[in-house]
């Protein structure tokens, strides 16, 4: 009895040193943002296939209220900044993931032409609520109401309201190819299906500044399953705010309650002209 006691607490021991190491691995695609001419290369790290069904998963997001359907499968589609076309050329993607493209959402429409527009949308914006799980493989379509469709892109977006400048590491979940924006800086691409809702490939480390950081993640599907799900580290979870939460069910709502995350952003953003965006991004 004494030898399985002595066993158990090594065997407890090593357990715990090897969980502090796996809590301390850090993330294995680093040096982002994405360069312009680099933004559709896919990540060369090694793919973790992760199953991580307890991560501090997010989930409720601001999203158009509806997508861009019909887009002939997500490898074609994928290049294309269909934000841009929706808007004719008001917004991109990358303006779209800072806190003067955000805002703009508010007066901005983003109409897709009647081939691609999802019926009954009106180019607004809405909050949505889907908890990842390995169960809930279709929360693209089921946002929009939909069982079950393919050849389509969704996009959707949180502020993250962090009390200093400070690194973090966000980790994706998708089906099929996920692109992911923050601050006006593209940090992630990704073409392949991770297999699962809390399957993660890649643990991404990103650039959060003090205050309020917009990030923008777009999925596009072209058959099958369809889920676009992201977490944050522990470490970062702890110390930081993300809008909209679960109360939020608007978009008034939204920019009520992310108000003071969005009056204070990035350097150099605010301070920035809407045409010195536009001119610097395309």
């Amino acid at each position: 009895m004494r030898m399985f006691k002595i066993s158990l607490a090594l065997f407890l021991v090593l357990l715990l040193a090897i969980s502090s190491q796996l809590a301390l691995a850090g993330p294995n695609v680093k040096g982002g943002p994405i360069k312009k001419a680099n933004w559709m290369k896919e990540p060369e790290a090694a793919r973790l296939n992760e199953m991580r069904p307890k991560a501090p998963w997010i989930e409720s997001w601001y999203i158009p209220d509806g997508g861009y359907m019909n887009n002939g499968g997500f490898a074609p589609s994928a290049p294309i900044d269909h934000i841009d076309e929706a808007t004719k050329g008001k917004l991109t993607q990358p303006i779209l993931s800072t806190i003067e493209g955000l805002l703009s959402t508010q007066d901005i429409k983003v109409k897709f032409d009647k081939k691609h527009a999802l019926k009954g949308a009106t180019g607004g914006w809405k909050c949505a609520t889907f908890t990842p799980t390995e169960a809930t493989g279709r929360n693209m379509s089921s946002r929009y109401g939909l069982a079950d469709t393919s050849n389509f892109d969704t996009w959707q977006i949180i502020v993250i309201d962090a009390p200093s400048k400070m690194k973090a590491i966000m980790s994706p979940s998708q089906d099929d190819h996920a692109q992911i924006w923050v601050n006006g800086e593209k940090w992630h691409n990704d073409s392949t299906w991770t297999g699962n809702p809390v399957d993660v490939d890649f643990d991404v480390e990103i650039q959060l500044e003090q205050g309020g950081n917009v990030l923008l993640y777009r999925c596009g599907e072209s058959g099958g399953h369809d889920y676009a799900n992201l977490h944050l580290d522990d470490a970062t979870m702890k110390k930081v705010k993300i809008y909209p939460t679960k109360a939020a069910k608007t978009q008034a709502a939204f920019f009520a309650e992310a108000a003071s995350a969005l009056s204070v952003g990035p350097a150099g953003k605010l301070s920035t002209s809407w045409g010195d965006i536009k001119t610097s991004e395309w």
